[in-house]
């Protein structure tokens, strides 16, 4: 018999000795009926009802589940191309300095299109994995390296690649945990599939919406999962060690993907980041989708001062069009009333249809334009850093956050300036 049961375990002639008298919890049932049998005063408080002796057992609360076990990666280095990629980015990866690991295929959620991953030198088997998603610019899609006499938008897509996967080498030695870089290719130029008639659209503004499968199939959920594979059964990265919520960017115009993304909706990104992309219908309509769902994303646009994607001077100055356009709208609605939507009223270099489109749509952003000007200081989960970076040079500069703050609404929310010059 072991120590703790003997401590538990009376001698057996006390047992027979308790045996043979009342217990006290007899006694106590007895003393309990004989009170039970006198009558009760009129004025003396009721007994409380009788606790049950017998209890049934609380059923127990669910525990949580425990998180599974960390398991360290066994990262696999080497370039792994697929021969169906398009040439010039098999050329890319041929000419790059072959260190840390890299992948080249096609992936249904790009909608089948090629897909980049790469895992800059340094990447320790022990560390989590932070991924990033980047949607590139106009005309990157297209690898070819820049040799004389090629026309820029030929050769701006090599140019794009090499700087991201400069920064998210530079990442890697800075940071304390692994990056993971994903790089997809648009498709071109697309239009949406209700469109009718002749359009303009210089970039894929279907990236990322799965419209209408099987033609606009794209889907960053699927997309993710298919990288999730890649990393784990090619490249040696254990799934304990990637984290979500992701960081999904873009540059210029692949900020229309990040806008699909929050419209289409998904859990997987923590944070929307917008290189000089987030133009009028992008960015705003991306934080409308997100503060409907009730998201806790973070949604930073990096602008560059003057740039193309200043909504207040510069090439597309659209908060100060819309605010000066419905101001004068009162002045030549009456005139306007009748005419033709391309007359221009006296004294005005704007035709009355698109003062009169413009005063309406004032109405839906004016909210927006007014916070944009304390670059959003006082709206939730938006912020706005505003530098002097050229706009073909902030791959280099802002791939991952790499160069801002990490508070992004803090005091230092001025990114890094730089006198290099515009690509």
């Amino acid at each position: 018999m072991s120590w703790h049961a003997a401590l538990l375990s009376p001698p057996l002639c006390v047992v027979l000795a308790f045996a043979c008298a009342p217990s006290q919890h007899e006694r106590e049932v007895q003393q309990e009926a004989a009170v039970r049998d006198e009558p009760l005063d009129a004025d003396a408080e009721p007994d409380a009802p009788p606790v049950s002796e017998v209890s049934e057992p609380e059923t127990p609360e669910p525990a949580a589940p425990e998180p599974a076990p960390e398991v360290d990666s066994k990262i696999v280095t080497g370039f792994f191309v697929d021969a169906n990629a398009q040439a010039g980015l098999i050329q890319f990866t041929q000419e790059m300095a072959q260190e840390g690991s890299l992948w080249v295929g096609q992936l249904e959620g790009n909608g089948g299109r090629d897909v980049l991953i790469y895992i800059p030198p340094g990447a320790d088997d022990k560390k989590p994995f932070r991924l990033i998603y980047h949607f590139h610019g106009t005309y990157s899609e297209h690898i070819e390296k820049e040799r004389e006499g090629l026309e820029k938008k030929k050769w701006v897509g090599w140019n794009r690649l090499e700087q991201t996967l400069a920064a998210a080498a530079e990442l890697q030695q800075k940071r304390d945990d692994n990056v993971a870089l994903i790089y997809p290719f648009s498709a071109g130029k697309r239009i949406e599939p209700s469109h009718k008639g002749w359009h303009n659209a210089a970039y894929d503004r279907m990236w990322m919406d799965p419209a209408q499968p099987p033609d606009f199939r794209d889907s960053f959920d699927k997309l993710h999962g298919e990288v999730v594979t890649v990393l784990g059964d090619t490249l040696g990265v254990h799934p304990s060690k990637i984290r979500t919520p992701v960081l999904a960017e873009g540059h210029s115009a692949g900020g229309i993907a990040l806008r699909n993304i929050a419209v289409v909706g998904t859990d997987l990104v923590g944070e929307y980041l917008y290189l000089d992309a987030s133009f009028m219908g992008w960015a705003d309509v991306a934080y409308e989708a997100l503060k409907q769902r009730g998201s806790k994303a973070l949604l930073t646009m990096v602008v560059t001062e003057k740039g193309i994607a200043d909504p207040f001077v510069g090439r597309d100055p659209w908060c100060t069009l819309l605010e000066e356009h419905a101001a004068a709208w009162p002045d030549h609605q009456q005139w306007c009333e009748g005419r033709k939507a391309e007359d221009k009223p006296k004294g005005s270099k704007v035709e009355c249809g698109e003062l009169a489109t413009d005063a309406e749509l004032w109405v839906e952003y004016q909210q927006w334009c007014v916070d944009m000007k304390s670059d959003m200081l006082n709206v939730a989960n938006v912020a706005v850093i505003r530098t002097k970076v050229f706009h073909g040079d902030q791959p280099r500069h802002f791939v991952g956050g790499l160069e801002l703050p990490e508070d992004r609404k803090g005091p230092a929310r001025e990114a890094a300036e730089t006198s290099a010059d515009s690509q």
